[in-house]
């Protein structure tokens, strides 16, 4: 069985923008073929040099983009490969090897985004002030992002679920820039760096590097976006556990059965998952999951596509604190357990944190499924907010009121703890099914398993 055979069909994507490519782009997406991309996706500006034929002939799939940038056939091609568990991002022209993309691939399991380092590069491959001007905004990302980063090449890899909650939007040569430094500086990503090797193009013109003047304008677009794409962003946390018997969920477990509770809440971690990264990319947040221990989190980013922190110490108290310490301009906290909560309580509670307040949203019980805080609280408050919180009673709420300051109060929303409860969430969801579409799927499935139960 070839390398290829063995992968999942949905694994490995490729994305490779073109503008009048055709001496290369055979032999770039053979390459790609041959070292077990699924699919590799030809993002073409309208080429008038046979380039389209040439990649459609060599295996490769064509996506027309006729707006023109860097950034834009990067943005429209990772949009088509949405669903593939890694993107690759990498040149039409030849300079890239497609034969490094093992390695790549190979440090992915350990990071979520990997940049192809330019190693070993051919003589006059890279012109002095292309090489300049990359080496300058490198710096300029490793200062602010606090983190090792040496090359924004060309050739990189991408974990799917990182890329869609990234929120790119740099239509031109900053994208690569814009990508690095939102990774750099998210507290639940990891950026890497793998050799790879760099040649002179096959053939056609370059673009941007190959010309001093296009050269400066591109270097300081780059620049400016490596200022820009290193500011913090607030950052939104789901509070989540894997489904697992006794761990999770264990209130309404003891009512309706482990089976049961686990897959309620598998559905109730992918609503909340879409939800969260849906209202992080529309707020201009970043995303991730608090979670209880390195199984927890890959199984919680198996079923919600954020990228999973782990908590110090066990207990809610501490994953709370643990979240409030994160480097972020503000933080808030999300549970996982009310599967219909409306995204525009989400983009609320950002508002008010811009704002510069704090925010809490109550539940009915006298607890909560939100708590937002700006970052610079003391220490000592945030621990009386959350360690010395009776957790599981009706007073957590107003312990943490009391300990944050006079929060603003979004309006209450239920969560599921009981099989009342849970009969209660079947009954709305079986009007409104959109609400949270993976759990009212479930109880189409099990909802006589659950009367039962009950």
């Amino acid at each position: 069985m070839t390398r290829h055979d063995s992968m999942s069909t949905h694994r490995l994507a490729a994305v490779v923008p073109t503008w009048n490519e055709a001496a290369a782009i055979g032999d770039v997406v053979r390459g790609l073929r041959a070292a077990g991309v699924c699919c590799v996706l030809v993002v073409d500006a309208g080429s008038v040099d046979g380039t389209q034929e040439a990649a459609r002939a060599a295996g490769g799939t064509v996506v027309h983009e006729p707006r023109r940038g860097y950034g834009r056939a990067c943005l429209t091609g990772a949009e088509a490969a949405a669903g593939h568990e890694l993107v690759a991002f990498l040149d039409g022209d030849g300079s890239c090897h497609p034969g490094d993309l093992a390695r790549l691939e190979d440090a992915a399991a350990r990071a979520d985004v990997v940049l192809g380092r330019r190693r070993r590069t051919e003589t006059d491959a890279l012109p002095w002030h292309a090489r300049l001007g990359n080496d300058l905004v490198a710096a300029v990302l490793r200062v602010r992002g606090g983190r090792p980063v040496h090359d924004l090449p060309p050739f990189k890899l991408v974990r799917g679920d990182a890329l869609a909650g990234l929120g790119l939007d740099d239509p031109g040569y900053g994208w690569t820039v814009q990508l690095v430094g939102r990774a750099l500086t998210h507290p639940a990503l990891r950026v890497v760096e793998a050799p790879t090797t760099f040649r002179r193009r096959a053939g056609g013109e370059s673009k941007v590097s190959g010309r001093l003047g296009p050269s400066v304008r591109a270097g300081r677009a780059m620049l400016l976006q490596a200022r820009a794409a290193t500011r913090r962003r607030g950052l939104m946390v789901l509070m989540a556990k894997a489904p697992r018997s006794g761990h999770s969920k264990t209130r309404l477990e003891a009512d309706i059965g482990s089976d049961l509770t686990e897959g309620f809440w598998t559905a109730c971690l992918r609503d909340a998952g879409v939800r969260l990264r849906r209202a992080a990319v529309a707020a201009g947040l970043d995303a991730a999951a608090m979670t209880p221990s390195p199984a927890d989190a890959a199984e919680v980013r198996r079923l919600t596509g954020l990228p999973a922190l782990v908590q110090r110490r066990p207990g809610l108290g501490q994953a709370l604190l643990d979240v409030s310490d994160l480097p972020a301009p503000f933080t808030i906290a999300v549970s996982a357990d009310a599967p219909t909560l409306p995204e525009a309580y989400l983009r609320r509670a950002a508002r008010v944190l811009e704002q510069g307040r704090a925010v809490l949203g109550p539940g009915p019980d006298g607890g909560y499924y939100l708590v937002g805080q700006r970052r610079g609280l003391s220490r000592r408050r945030r621990e009386r907010a959350y360690l010395e919180a009776p957790m599981g009673t009706t007073a957590v709420l107003a312990h943490t009121r009391a300990a944050l300051g006079d929060p603003v109060l979004l309006p209450p929303w239920p969560d599921v703890d009981s099989a009342e409860e849970l009969r209660g969430l079947a009954e709305q969801l079986r009007g409104e099914p959109n609400l949270a579409p993976a759990v009212a799927a479930w109880l189409s499935d099990h909802g006589s398993g659950l009367e039962e139960a009950g």
